[in-house]
């Protein structure tokens, strides 16, 4: 964004939260998942431990059950970016970006990794 600025161009950064696209979809990604896991090295799969992949598929499906499925949030955060005479630098769309990922960025990197 900084980088194009003397030349003229203005960039918008649009950061949505998790939303219902196929990208989350949790039977794609843990198949895929599962796939990679079986073929580690045995001494892989040790080291990070059974608990690694069940985890991964709590997690999966947990970030799909949190996500919104109005997409419009996006696409309203593109058009206001797209034809507004002031656009903001930052859109934070849907309802985690706004209140974890948005405030975490603004923490020292210590603090957010532990969070």
């Amino acid at each position: 964004r900084r980088e194009l600025r003397p030349f003229g161009v203005q960039v918008s950064i649009i950061e949505p939260g998790g939303f219902r696209t196929g990208m989350i979809d949790p039977a794609p990604l843990l198949k895929g998942f599962v796939r990679l896991w079986e073929r580690l090295p045995a001494e892989a799969q040790a080291a990070y431990g059974r608990h690694y992949l069940d985890k991964y598929a709590r997690n999966t499906v947990l970030l799909h059950r949190l996500s919104s499925s109005r997409l419009s949030h996006v696409t309203d955060a593109m058009t206001h970016a797209l034809l507004s005479r002031c656009p903001r630098s930052r859109y934070a769309a849907g309802w985690d970006a706004r209140l974890i990922l948005l405030p975490l960025s603004y923490c020292p990197a210590w603090l957010s990794d532990t969070i």
